[in-house]
């Protein structure tokens, strides 16, 4: 290979290296909004390094003909710090502060609205079911119909029998 080709695959993993710096902070951004436990950061993290793995793969699939070459890492390793510690920082602490101030004003209200909603009708459940709680109760108390409990009570026929 010339060094051309190679200085040229240095570029395009340096290039791979930012994309996959912005695509990792797109899981942090995840973290920061839905606030994941362990298991899903691990999961979240081995879903990253298996398309990570994929993308460098394919990278030096394109640029060495599936030659893994040390500097076409580097590149990447480059690529990705460069995104980590200029943009990515800056895209990660605005994202936190916007999502501070709509977690602060949209998110918050509306849960308080729906667990007074849920609230009320879960109280509103509550009477329900004592209500009917105390009629199922009452129903096994009432008297019987007449029919059932006299014994010797027969079937009167129809008028239009009698008269015939």
């Amino acid at each position: 290979m010339s060094l051309t080709s190679q200085l040229q695959g240095f570029v395009i993993a340096i290039a791979a290296g930012v994309f996959l710096g912005a695509y990792y902070d797109i899981f942090r951004i995840f973290r920061t909004v839905f606030q994941s436990e362990r298991r899903a950061v691990f999961f979240q993290d081995l879903f990253y390094m298996l398309t990570a793995a994929f993308i460098t793969f394919l990278l030096a699939l394109g640029v060495n003909y599936g030659e893994v070459r040390f500097y076409i890492l580097a590149g990447e390793a480059i690529g990705w710090c460069m995104y980590y510690l200029t943009v990515g920082m800056v895209t990660y602490r605005v994202f936190r502060f916007v999502s501070g101030i709509v977690r602060k004003f949209i998110i918050f209200p509306i849960k308080k609205l729906f667990t007074k909603i849920s609230h009320f009708i879960f109280s509103i459940m509550k009477i329900i079911g004592k209500n009917t709680k105390i009629v199922a109760a009452n129903q096994k108390k009432r008297l019987k119909h007449h029919r059932q409990i006299v014994y010797n009570h027969f079937k009167v026929k129809s008028s239009k029998n009698s008269k015939a």
